[in-house]
């Protein structure tokens, strides 16, 4: 056995996560790393040089990223989180052709949820989800817009057996009175 250096028992990243009191396997529970990652970057085997992963550890230790990473993240100033998102996460869509096709999209999908076809519309939302070119914004304005009828559908729709039970009810009711 080779007793360990001074510099790599002594990891930035070690003293902090010995300084709050948890383990490694807390820790990379806490940070979304694996444990074999955290123990090679401590042991000097691996290098921290991801700013993800050295920005996911400081929010688990509560630390500055330069504290445990001094080599990625510079320490002059003081670390800031990231700007928020702004509030439209896909870019504005101008493109007639675009809009119409998602109209069409949406109608599709509308289609299928008024007949109950549950297994052809999940097979659509995953046809879309692949598809790079659907822009998921837009065809959420499209299935929400005033013009569609998404709005008039029943939570579940009838099918089946269930439509002519209420047919024959109806129709037997206006026979009656």
């Amino acid at each position: 056995m080779t007793a360990a250096s001074p510099a790599v028992a002594d990891h930035p990243l070690r003293r902090a996560r010995r300084r709050r009191g948890l383990t490694l396997v807390v820790l990379a529970g806490m940070s979304g790393l694996s444990v074999p990652f955290l123990s090679m970057v401590e042991n000097g085997q691996r290098t921290l040089s991801r700013r993800d992963h050295a920005s996911a550890l400081a929010a688990a230790l509560r630390v500055r990223p330069a504290e445990i990473a001094p080599s990625v993240i510079p320490s002059f100033g003081e670390w800031a989180p990231a700007p928020p998102v702004p509030a439209s996460a896909f870019p504005p869509v101008g493109d007639d052709i675009a809009v119409a096709r998602h109209r069409e999209l949406a109608g599709q999908l509308i289609g299928y949820v008024s007949r109950g076809d549950t297994y052809a519309a999940g097979a659509w939302l995953r046809r879309m989800a692949r598809d790079p070119s659907v822009s998921p914004r837009l065809l959420l304005d499209q299935l929400t817009s005033p013009d569609t009828c998404l709005s008039d559908l029943r939570s579940r729709p009838l099918g089946g057996s269930e439509a002519r039970l209420v047919s024959a009810g109806r129709a037997g009711r206006g026979r009656a009175g």
